[in-house]
């Protein structure tokens, strides 16, 4: 509504001014100093219950900042994709999962996550907190995911099931995208026809599933280690 967001605690908001997001303002407590990048932003010194006021966590770390949210094309992006991996979220409705995914992508070099338009929003205080700096680093997009692999039929789609080929015997292009399902109902019928390989990751145990997240650090490391 605002086009804003808060990025909070210690850590994420140095990381926050070492990136080209707009910061609107920041809150800190008197104890909280910033030694770099001070000249840039003007703080505004509050007390601890003042603090607690703004943020969404019960004992916040130090700092709040309101950030700009990016008017970029963040939104149905209209540029293709030359190549390298691409994570695809379809539905991910967890913020927590939305986030780490993020990390994941950080991790591992991949610069690019899209996001069904009926996913989690990725600027959620839950999703920001999670992704633990990587959001202000990774280039996420919402958009019909199925234009996306109709725009970009030169890389192939690798769908994420729980009865799908076993990753560890699956051949695997560096040239891909990788998408995840929702938590609970999987990759949606609609984009089935667009999926030239589906893939799971074995059992060893008991589990009866993995969350998003992990599944997708699993299977991102395999792409890597074979490419």
């Amino acid at each position: 509504m605002y086009g804003k967001f808060l990025v909070e605690g210690d850590k994420l908001v140095r990381e926050l001014l070492a990136s080209d997001y707009k910061v609107d303002a920041v809150y800190a407590v008197d104890s909280w100093q910033l030694t770099i990048g001070s000249e840039k932003i003007s703080i505004t010194s509050v007390t601890d219950e003042e603090l607690r006021k703004i943020s969404t966590h019960e004992n916040p770390n130090h700092v709040v900042a309101i950030v700009d949210i990016p008017k970029s094309e963040i939104r149905n992006p209209k540029s293709e994709i030359k190549n390298g991996l691409v994570i695809v979220c379809d539905n991910l409705s967890d913020p927590g999962n939305a986030g780490a995914i993020i990390r994941i992508a950080d991790w591992f070099g991949i610069d690019k996550v899209f996001f069904s338009e009926d996913s989690v929003d990725i600027y959620n205080p839950k999703v920001v907190s999670a992704a633990k700096g990587s959001l202000f680093r990774i280039n996420c997009f919402y958009t019909d995911l199925k234009k996306l692999f109709e725009k970009n039929k030169h890389l192939k789609v690798y769908g994420t099931f729980m009865n799908g080929e076993n990753i560890y015997k699956s051949s695997l292009d560096n040239n891909a995208f990788i998408l995840i399902g929702n938590e609970a109902n999987g990759i949606s019928d609609g984009l089935l026809p667009y999926i030239q390989h589906k893939i799971s990751i074995p059992s060893f145990g008991k589990a009866e599933s993995l969350n998003a997240a992990v599944a997708t650090g699993i299977v991102v490391s395999e792409f890597k280690r074979r490419n």
